[in-house]
C-alpha cells in the first residue's frame, strides 16, 4: 500500500509545470481546445499511438482523419518540395522567392529543381537574391520572398544568414528555412531544422487552407512557445522549458506531407 508520501509524490509529479502550463494558455487561445496541449508529459503518449490527421485528434487519441478513409493523411507537401525554385510560380501562395542568376554574362531567373548550393549562392557575381538587374532588357527586383515573422504575424523569427542579403539582422524567408534550414553552416541547430519543418507547414496551411490540418494560428502558437519568445545575445534561440519535445514535433509534422 503507498503510504501519504508515495501519494503526494505521484500527485506532484503528475502536475503541469508553470512553464506547461503557460504553454496551454497560449495553445488555447490559438483553438487547440482544452486537451490541446502539445508535448505536456501527459499528452507525450499520444505520439505512440498510430497517426492521428489532426493535432486535436493527435494530442487526444482518438481518430481523426481529414480524409475520412486513410489512417495516413498526407496531404502537405515536404520542405523538399517548396524549396525548389520551379514551384515558385505555381505553388507558393505568398510571395515567392525570384532568385538571379549570371548565365553567360547575363542574368536569368534561376527556375532549376535544386536550390543553389548554400555557399556558392553567397557569392553576388554569379547569384543575386536582392537588389535589381537586368533581365533581356527588362528590369527584375530579385528576392528571398515572405517572411517566417510576416506569414506568421508575429514578432518573433530568425535572424538572416550572413553575406546572403541585407545582413545578419533581417528577418528570414520562408524560401531559406526549406533551402537551407537544416544545414548547420546557414543556421544554428536544432533551431534552424525545427523552423524548416514550420515553415513548410507554413507554406501547407497557405495552399490548403481547407484540408491542411494545422492552421496559420496553431503554427504561431507553437513557434512562439517554442522559441520563447526573444533571441540570446548571440542570436540563437533558445528553446524553453516547457516539456515540449520539438523533435517529436517534427515527426508529426513529417507525417503530413507526402
Amino acid at each position: 500500500m503507498e503510504n501519504n508520501s508515495e501519494i503526494d509524490r505521484t500527485r506532484e509529479a503528475s502536475l503541469p509545470t508553470p512553464q506547461e502550463t503557460a504553454l496551454r494558455r497560449s495553445l488555447l487561445k490559438a483553438g487547440f481546445g482544452v486537451g490541446g496541449v502539445l508535448m505536456a508529459r501527459q499528452a507525450k503518449s499520444t505520439f505512440d499511438t498510430p497517426y492521428q490527421c489532426t493535432l486535436s485528434g493527435q494530442m487526444s487519441g482518438n481518430v481523426s482523419r481529414n480524409d475520412g478513409t486513410t489512417p495516413n493523411c498526407k496531404i502537405g507537401l515536404s520542405p523538399g518540395f517548396w524549396q525548389q525554385p520551379s514551384r515558385f510560380t505555381t505553388d507558393w501562395k505568398v510571395s515567392a522567392p525570384k532568385i538571379c542568376k549570371k548565365v553567360s554574362g547575363a542574368w536569368t531567373i534561376y527556375t532549376g529543381t535544386n536550390p543553389p548550393p548554400f555557399p556558392e549562392i553567397k557569392d553576388t557575381t554569379k547569384w543575386r537574391v536582392s537588389g535589381t538587374v537586368t533581365v533581356s532588357g527588362s528590369s527584375v527586383s530579385c528576392s528571398l520572398g515572405a517572411t517566417l515573422s510576416s506569414v506568421l504575424g508575429t514578432t518573433v523569427g530568425l535572424t538572416g544568414i550572413p553575406n546572403l542579403a541585407n545582413g545578419s539582422s533581417r528577418q528570414v524567408s520562408l524560401w531559406e528555412l526549406v533551402a537551407y534550414g537544416n544545414d548547420a553552416t546557414a543556421f544554428p541547430q536544432p533551431i534552424g531544422q525545427f523552423a524548416r519543418h514550420i515553415a513548410a507547414a507554413v507554406l501547407n496551411a497557405k495552399a490548403y487552407p481547407t484540408t491542411y490540418p494545422i492552421t496559420i494560428p496553431q503554427l504561431r502558437a507553437i513557434w512562439d512557445a517554442i522559441t520563447g519568445g526573444g533571441t540570446s545575445a548571440a542570436g540563437e534561440y533558445d528553446l524553453m522549458g516547457t516539456g515540449l519535445d520539438f523533435g517529436e514535433i517534427q515527426d508529426y509534422l513529417n507525417t503530413t506531407w507526402g
